[in-house]
């Protein structure tokens, strides 16, 4: 049976949205038929091994203690990969086959867990070291989608440090470029932490400190007024598909975080309430954002479209998208006619093949 490690938890402020999604995760890797091997990250980033996680997650925490179980590491080695486990004065080595990674936000979906991963030795879902990252920054993923002609929605970067040393020119010039209604956003942050809608110009430098909470790299974007929002399922490697896309109906004036995971009032349409040729533009530009950032395993591609104008935006990809209850990613693909336990199945397959595919190693004759 293979072993399937499921790490959650972490130091971002996403914490408890990655446990809520583990939950999920846990549940229908088992019905796949593997075997589960629980880590959790604490909020200080100390790693503990819960077992086979039951235990844990039957206690509906929705936080990781460093006293719920012992000590826990990956080595970067991979003649001993597997997790390390602390007790007794000396650690035990529990085999391995794949990782899945549900840490959201910074420290997990960054490229740091991936790095480490790479470094052991151990196949792992999602995107790899470079689209982990890429995608993680949104200002990068931006930029790249430019570079490659994917249309996207525009917007204005604005660093933490001109911030605080430069706010009343940074602001000055901002008001200058700008338009009310307005978005602002930490750069690197996920599930709308740190997102506030900007309706007025004094309300505009307040929007700012709280992204910076966050980040230390801000965006200020249009409010995309009038156009529907929709997200996108991508599943591959070499050769991504896309599933149905849905449609996101808040209940509040955005999709916040509150709406996203402590509210039940938030409606999920899917499909979307898109014509078949707009359905069909958004899965190609979904396809095409997920190959040029060079994404793999897995991505959620968010939009903005204008279904007047039929114009189609990318707002952002996350590479390791929410899994819970409610999370739009594996809902799509159910639309699409592929399972959880089937979707857990295909990404952990996926895993195994990109690291059979990319595997290299140099080896000098002595």
């Amino acid at each position: 049976m293979l072993r399937l490690g499921v790490i959650f938890g972490g130091r971002s402020g996403e914490h408890e949205i990655s446990v809520m999604s583990a939950v999920s995760v846990v549940g229908a890797a088992r019905q796949a038929g593997f075997a589960v091997v629980a880590i959790g990250v604490t909020r200080k980033g100390q790693w503990v091994y819960l077992g086979d996680g039951e235990a844990f997650f039957a206690t509906g925490s929705t936080e990781v203690l460093a006293e719920m179980g012992p000590f826990c590491c990956l080595l970067p080695d991979p003649d001993r990969k597997g997790v390390w486990v602390g007790g007794d004065g000396k650690m035990m080595l529990h085999e391995i086959d794949v990782v899945f990674p549900v840490l959201h936000g910074p420290y997990g979906e960054d490229g740091s867990l991936q790095g480490l991963l790479e470094l052991s030795g151990i196949p792992y879902v999602g995107a790899p070291v470079l689209a982990s990252a890429v995608c993680m920054d949104k200002d990068t993923t931006k930029r790249l989608l430019a570079s490659s002609g994917v249309p996207h929605v525009p917007a204005i970067p604005v660093g933490r440090h001109s911030w605080r040393t430069n706010r009343h020119e940074v602001l000055d010039n901002l008001l200058n470029r700008v338009t009310f209604p307005l978005f602002t956003k930490p750069s690197g942050s996920g599930s709308s932490l740190g997102v506030t809608k900007v309706k007025s110009p004094d309300a505009l430098a307040d929007a700012l400190d709280q992204a910076f909470l966050y980040d230390t790299k801000a965006l200020v974007e249009p409010a995309m007024e009038g156009c529907l929002e929709v997200e996108c399922s991508v599943l591959g490697n070499e050769e991504p598909v896309a599933s149905i896309a849905g449609q996101i109906l808040p209940s509040r004036e955005f999709y916040d975080y509150e709406a996203k995971y402590i509210e039940d009032t938030t409606a999920l349409a899917i499909p979307a309430d898109l014509d078949p040729e707009m359905m069909a533009r958004v899965k190609e530009i979904a396809v095409e954002a997920f190959r040029v950032t060079g994404c793999r395993g897995m991505a959620r591609v968010d939009f903005f479209v204008d279904v007047r104008a039929r114009k189609v935006y990318v707002n952002e990809l996350n590479t390791i998208p929410g899994f819970t209850r409610i999370s739009m990613y594996p809902k799509m693909w159910e639309a699409s006619g592929l399972s959880f336990p089937e979707l857990v199945r295909r990404l952990v397959d996926l895993a195994l093949d990109r690291q059979a595919q990319s595997w290299r190693e140099v080896y000098r004759k002595s």
